[in-house]
């Protein structure tokens, strides 16, 4: 019990003192912050009395969250659960509050959760940096902070179920077994791979032998829920893993897999190699600026970077010349890229045949359709080449550019802009035809069945968030410019920016319009978007360029 106390204690210690450095680093931004900044005063860093209390309700809000977030997740496998049906996978019939479809959701979960997050954690197990980092600052013992680490956060997050699992049971009309079921499994499995990392770790295995391993285990564990399916066995398995058969013997599973784990002989050994692993990874993390991951993109193709023939570009001057030669430089690597990207389009133009083949879309209309055209805003974002071209341009030409005043001239500003944005525009212009090409094929494969007006304002849509995905991040860049020469972030309105407009893409696929009037308005919105944000960039560039101090 004493133990027990300790594993207790250092856990909610390391809470604390996470959640006070966010306090500390959330004061930090909001002085940073124009106008709002001033009214803040540096004596509030010593008001413990209010960061202590702070810390402690964040730590509480942590867990009031995690206990919400398990009725999400056991809501999100139900869904799938639906979806399978629908699909005809596990054979059960579409049905809202069907006892057959709990069941399948409960194996979603199962084989998701325990199963297989569990097994990457635990076979991929490695050393938490701030856990390292709160050891050495407060000289605690490896073996009693990371093991007790490693019991509680498995331990409270299976008991951070225990409200959504009684719901799940009593609308299953299993409300125990279903209860003891999540908690048996959640932990039973956690502590049983963490164990497998330890054993694995005994056998010195080298990384190319661990990864195969793994993959083998991995290929098994998906080859199996395939079989699974196919047989249509989901049910009856879930049956009886919600049993009290099943129920006991998940918690032996559970029994077993804490003795193991609290019985590894090795585990100080085991904790310093994974440690000295996570040192290792960090000291080349720093030095190559992994500070933030705003410009380490730039720094990875600056890396990457062969110089070879350079093209001729004599008949350009001042700015011009620089920029061309620099994504002369970089063409290589910005062509790789783009061909990735044309790899998943290809494999979409595969599923496209493949589906045509089979008849999936004989019974699709054109207007069900356009309701796959609000992913398009998300997926752009993801494949865009906006933010790989601000951090090249930043990091190779930039950063050391930008102390040079003839750099900082109005037109060669202007004029850096607008040739920076036209080659991300072609890169980004590529993927739209890609995608176009996707739907193309879709409708030769099934009789035409999208028309022209669909082709006409998909065209208008992908144009415009080529256009937009290629205007931002360099707009955003020019206005705020939140580098310093050491390549740090220095601008809480640029992380603020990044973050909201991720939000608006992510909420793209959230939408669930039908019709053109979703893609007129978006492509309305994003070319004016650009037109005004051109203005704004011919009038403030010019005294918002340049390198922060």
């Amino acid at each position: 019990m004493t133990l027990f106390t300790a594993y207790l204690k250092d856990y909610w210690y390391y809470k604390r003192v996470g959640i006070a450095s966010k306090v500390n680093g959330l004061i930090y931004y909001f002085q940073r912050i124009p106008f709002i900044g001033k009214f803040i005063p540096q004596t509030i860093y010593k008001t413990y009395g209010i960061k202590q209390a702070l810390s402690v309700l964040g730590v509480i809000f942590s867990y009031v969250t995690s206990f919400a977030a398990k009725f999400f997740w056991l809501a999100l496998y139900y869904g799938a659960a639906i979806l399978l049906s629908g699909m005809g996978i596990t054979g059960e019939k579409i049905e809202f509050f069907n006892q057959q479809i709990f069941l399948s959701g409960l194996f979603c979960w199962w084989l998701f959760v325990p199963v297989f997050l569990g097994f990457y954690n635990g076979y991929a197990f490695s050393a938490h940096k701030p856990l390292v980092d709160f050891i050495d600052q407060f000289n605690l013992s490896r073996t009693i902070v990371v093991r007790g680490h490693m019991i509680m956060d498995v331990g409270i997050q299976g008991l951070a179920y225990i409200p959504a699992g009684l719901v799940y049971g009593a609308l299953l009309g299993r409300p125990i077994e279903v209860l003891l079921f999540i908690l048996f499994t959640y932990w039973g499995f956690n502590y049983l791979f963490l164990y497998l990392g330890r054993f694995l770790y005994t056998l010195h295995l080298s990384k190319k032998m661990r990864w195969a391993l793994g993959s083998v285990v991995a290929v098994f564990i998906f080859a199996g829920t395939g079989l699974i399916y196919w047989q249509q066995l989901v049910i009856p398995i879930a049956s009886a893993f919600v049993s009290w058969l099943g129920v006991v013997l998940f918690g032996l599973l559970f029994a077993i897999g804490t003795y193991l784990l609290l019985h590894f002989k090795q585990e100080n050994e085991y904790l310093l190699y994974w440690i000295n692993q996570a040192t290792v990874t960090l000291d080349q993390a720093k030095n190559q600026t992994s500070k933030n991951s705003y410009i380490s993109e730039g720094l990875a193709m600056q890396r990457k970077l062969e110089i070879s023939n350079e093209g001729e570009y004599s008949h350009l001057q001042g700015s011009q010349y620089l920029n061309a030669l620099l994504f002369s430089r970089y063409r290589t690597i910005l062509n790789k890229a783009l061909r990735l990207r044309f790899l998943g389009i290809a494999a979409a133009l595969v599923a496209v045949i493949g589906a045509s083949l089979f008849g999936l879309f004989r019974s699709v209309t054109a207007h069900e359709m356009t309701a796959t055209l609000p992913i398009l805003f998300f997926l752009m974002y993801l494949m865009t080449f906006g933010k790989k071209v601000v951090q090249m341009v930043f990091v190779n030409c930039d950063v050391s550019m930008l102390y040079y005043p003839f750099y900082r001239e109005a037109g060669t500003i202007i004029s850096g802009f607008n040739y920076r944005f036209k080659q991300t525009l072609f890169y980004n212009g590529l993927l739209s035809i890609g995608i176009f090409s996707v739907y193309l094929l879709l409708s030769v494969l099934n009789n035409f069945f999208l028309t022209w007006n669909f082709f006409a304002v998909l065209f208008l849509l992908l144009l415009a968030l080529s256009a937009l995905f290629s205007f931002h991040e360099l707009f955003i860049y020019y206005l705020i410019q939140p580098f310093t020469g050491d390549m740090e972030v220095v601008s809480p309105l640029y992380k603020i920016i990044s973050g909201v407009f991720y939000w608006i893409s992510y909420m793209n696929v959230q939408v669930r319009f039908t019709g053109f009037y979703y893609a007129l308005t978006v492509s309305v919105l994003s070319l004016l978007y650009v037109g005004i944000g051109f203005i704004v960039i011919y009038k403030k560039a010019p005294q918002t360029f340049k390198i922060k101090g």
